[in-house]
């Protein structure tokens, strides 16, 4: 590990990548309470957007990260214990989520479950792996069966993975990280069929809240869904109870860049729309009274004011950052708040971006072509999950200072445009 100030860790070559030595250099300091700061080492050695050369399994990571592969499609999982797992790793793994394991028996642990876009009918899947208190992998099982082209998704407040059909017939489906509860098709974007990509909810209002569910169409509406009558006495049936949807439209003003927007009844005006402004909308996150998703084929993102009915948008091509957006994940610190992406053409990497709105990237690969996926961090969010979906690899990320990736860094590397 490498106390502050200088030095290189073991996770990352010696020598920083020439292309980005170039890159704009800015201070990142958090400043945490000092109770915070008391329980953290006393040496930082992360330092977010200065890549390394190429390592194991062909990855630039930015300085003071590691790596270690956790699954591999077609090939069991194995345990820290030194066993297997019975069922091998699905194939072609997308989106994913963290979930703490709430089960007496694995206290402190957590469940990663990993979507499985296998196209052909009854053979997509989700799988989950479980890990304990320790970071050890104890279990793999498939926790849904007998879907198709499970691509994207996300999580409900009371603890259930959403998993997203991206096909003509699409559903989307309510699962048990545990697999203890058997899965269900939930009513938010069942009034038509669909490529569902992924799946966010507003519920600052118990009594109205919002579920809202992204489409991976040229012209795929973006769906807000109300339940009529949510009971929170039993969480579990809210999504499969009655209520109404409603389409997005957006109003640009005349720099295109920013505009208003409403709530429709319309399919169709909102399919118009949706082919103008905001065409293939994948990854989708909520945070207070702003909604972000981005456009892969625009290579935006957009932020609805959930509020007072403005939005904005603002290009991600930035630097490195020259894919498609695909899946965000946001993650909140002390003192700043960071937005992750991950990207499907370019290097196929993963980027983060501030609240002031610079990007950097955390890393990516100089041998794989596949789309980078499964982008999620444990509860402490100390490890980092990501994906790539056709060399069916699952990896799992570490700063080597035992920081979490919201916590100090050295000097954060932006990009410069």
């Amino acid at each position: 590990m490498t106390v502050l100030g200088g030095g290189f860790s073991m996770g990352s070559s010696a020598e920083p990548s020439t292309m980005n030595m170039s890159l704009g250099e800015s201070l990142l300091h958090s400043a945490l309470p000092a109770a915070a700061v008391e329980s953290f080492p006393t040496f930082v050695s992360y330092v977010p957007g200065l890549l390394m050369d190429p390592g194991l399994f062909g990855l630039k990571l930015s300085r003071g990260l590691h790596v270690r592969l956790l699954a591999t499609s077609g090939f069991p999982i194995t345990y820290g214990s030194g066993e297997s797992s019975a069922e091998t790793f699905h194939d072609l793994p997308d989106f994913g989520a963290t979930f703490e394991d709430d089960r007496p028996w694995n206290r402190g642990g957590w469940i990663y479950v990993s979507n499985s876009e296998n196209r052909t009918r009854g053979n997509g899947a989700v799988g989950a792996i479980t890990f304990n208190r320790h970071g050890n992998v104890i279990d793999y099982k498939r926790v849904l069966t007998g879907t198709r082209s499970n691509c994207g998704g996300g999580k409900t407040p009371w603890g259930a993975w959403i998993s997203c059909e991206e096909f003509s017939q699409g559903r989307n489906w309510q699962v048990d990280p545990t697999g203890e509860k058997e899965g269900q098709i939930i009513a938010v974007g069942n009034d038509t069929n669909g490529f569902f990509e992924s799946f966010a909810y507003d519920t600052r209002n118990f009594t109205s809240p919002h579920f809202f569910v992204t489409e991976d169409a040229p012209n795929g509406a973006l769906r807000r869904w109300r339940p009529l009558a949510p009971d929170w006495s039993t969480p579990w049936k809210i999504l499969v109870s009655e209520g109404v949807t409603d389409y997005l439209i957006l109003h640009p003003d005349d720099r295109g860049d920013a505009g208003s927007y409403e709530w429709t009844s319309n399919l169709e005006s909102s399919r118009q729309s949706a082919e103008a402004n905001y065409p293939g909308s994948e990854g989708i996150e909520a945070h207070g009274n702003q909604l972000f998703f981005v456009s892969k084929t625009h290579k935006t993102l957009i932020s609805l004011n959930l509020d007072n009915g403005s939005y904005t948008r603002e290009s991600t091509r930035r630097g490195l950052f020259n894919g498609g957006p695909d899946q965000i994940k946001r993650i909140i610190g002390e003192r700043q708040e960071l937005l992750y992406f991950t990207e499907d053409g370019g290097k196929n990497g993963i980027h983060a971006r501030d609240e002031l709105g610079r990007y950097f990237t955390v890393l990516e690969s100089e041998q794989s072509t596949s789309e980078t996926t499964g982008l999620a961090f444990s509860p402490d969010h100390k490890r980092m999950y990501f994906a790539y979906q056709f060399d069916g690899q699952v990896f799992e990320a570490q700063r080597e200072d035992g920081l979490p990736f919201w916590g100090l860094t050295l000097n954060v590397r932006y990009h410069n445009s």
